[in-house]
């Protein structure tokens, strides 16, 4: 978990790198049916977080070098307080996020970032936008 949001937010600050857990987390929940589904197989599901399982995404391959030590660490620190609930999750809800200004998918766009009736906007944290 803790190697998918440092890949999916390490430049969004803390704050982008708790969301991005807190999704992961609230798509658990989800597929669990209020159950916590496994957090590796929601990570790892094809197309669900690009650069945890789609080879072409830039981010596929990445590993925190030394001088992603701190952003690192603070992914590990989240994770776990995240899973059992001690802390609150600042995207209301959220399933889905993008940063708007870098979206390639037409799928997403149609299907989520247009479908405000089935996934409305839920927050805006850092470049990141967030979804239901």
């Amino acid at each position: 978990m803790a190697l998918c949001v440092w890949k999916e937010a390490r430049g969004e600050g803390e704050l982008g790198m708790k969301a991005v857990a807190d999704v992961i987390v609230n798509r658990a929940k989800d597929q669990g049916n209020g159950a916590l589904h496994p957090i590796h197989t929601v990570a790892y599901a094809k197309n669900q977080f690009t650069s945890m399982s789609v080879p072409s995404d830039p981010e596929f391959n990445l590993q925190p070098q030394s001088d992603d030590k701190q952003q690192y660490e603070f992914a590990r620190s989240v994770c776990q307080p995240i899973v059992e609930g001690q802390m609150s999750d600042i995207t209301n809800g959220a399933l889905y996020y993008a940063n708007l200004a870098h979206v390639s998918s037409g799928w997403f766009e149609d299907n989520i970032v247009k479908n405000t009736v089935l996934h409305p906007q839920v927050a805006v944290i850092g470049k990141q936008t967030f979804y239901k």
